[in-house]
């Protein structure tokens, strides 16, 4: 369990603040604009930055009396993570290892069979693709097994078939284990992710499962198919999916109710439900602690 109390870290045109924030074990996907806070938060608790103000507890211990205790126990991978390209990757991640403290040659090769690394394992990093120096940077986070397992848009740059393997992994990783993801890619979590936290502003708005945060929500999601004449009938800002058949337009609606009365009500996703808070909360239209739970 991680405890963030009081935290509050500036920059110079940006604040972030949490004045009370728990997290457990399980998947929790970390959602916001770019500059809301997703990576100030993420290196905070990696111990990669220090708070200027208030604690982030890790099982009661914090960075002023425990520090290499709380580093061995945490495996990160930040936004453009620096790998040392002269470096073949099982070297790269056999240091890695040692600098944890680690030492673990079955837990680099279990790293390398996990992210689907074997057939390069001896090649130099500044030879492999952005995808697969992206799996290598995923690889050194998971080394060991650390009990706590902080990612930075770790999907960047993956192709679909690797998407799906590292949510995979990562799903079955946090069964026993805290693991929080910042994310852009939030389908990709849709049946995989325990809890979301929406960042805006460098404040929470939103902590909770994710049955909460895709219910009690002030619009619905509506699906249709509509001529093409007719699309000029939409408010555009409302239409959150398009597709363009030969003469009519598949479209998917957030409103308070139907736009035409063909149209079914549609299940709402984890994207549609961040769409319609952050609109609301953007115009207004309800009072923003109606969005936090």
């Amino acid at each position: 369990m991680i405890q963030v109390k009081n935290v509050k870290h500036d920059r110079k045109h940006f604040s972030l603040s949490i004045p009370e924030l728990a997290l457990g074990r399980g998947i929790t996907i970390l959602v916001g604009k770019n500059g809301a806070g997703k990576s100030t938060l993420l290196q905070l608790i990696a111990t990669a930055l220090k708070p200027h103000r208030g604690t982030i507890q890790y099982g009661g211990k914090t960075i002023d009396d425990a520090l290499p205790f709380i580093r061995k126990n945490i495996g990160f991978l930040p936004t453009g993570i620096e790998l040392y390209e002269e470096m073949r990757v099982k070297r790269f991640l056999r240091y890695m290892s040692e600098l944890k403290g680690v030492v673990n040659e079955d837990a680099v090769e279990q790293s390398l069979v996990g992210l689907h690394l074997q057939d390069v394992k001896r090649a130099k990093i500044k030879t492999l693709s952005q995808g697969m120096k992206q799996r290598v940077g995923i690889a050194q986070a998971i080394l060991d097994c650390p009990p706590i397992l902080l990612l930075d848009e770790p999907l960047n740059y993956l192709d679909s078939r690797e998407r799906k393997n590292v949510v995979s992994l990562l799903t079955r990783y946090a069964q026993s284990r805290l693991v929080l993801i910042a994310t852009h890619e939030l389908n990709e979590w849709e049946d995989m992710a325990d809890e979301v936290i929406w960042l805006q502003e460098g404040k929470v708005l939103f902590k909770g499962p994710i049955n909460l945060w895709k219910t009690h929500l002030p619009l619905r999601v509506y699906k249709g198919q509509i001529p093409l004449s007719k699309i000029k009938d939409l408010d555009q800002e409302r239409i959150i999916h398009m597709k363009r058949g030969h003469d009519h337009y598949l479209i998917k609606y957030i409103d308070e109710t139907k736009p035409f009365e063909h149209f079914k009500e549609g299940e709402v996703t984890i994207e549609d439900a961040y769409f319609i808070r952050k609109k609301s909360r953007d115009q207004g239209t309800i009072p923003p602690h109606h969005l936090i739970f």
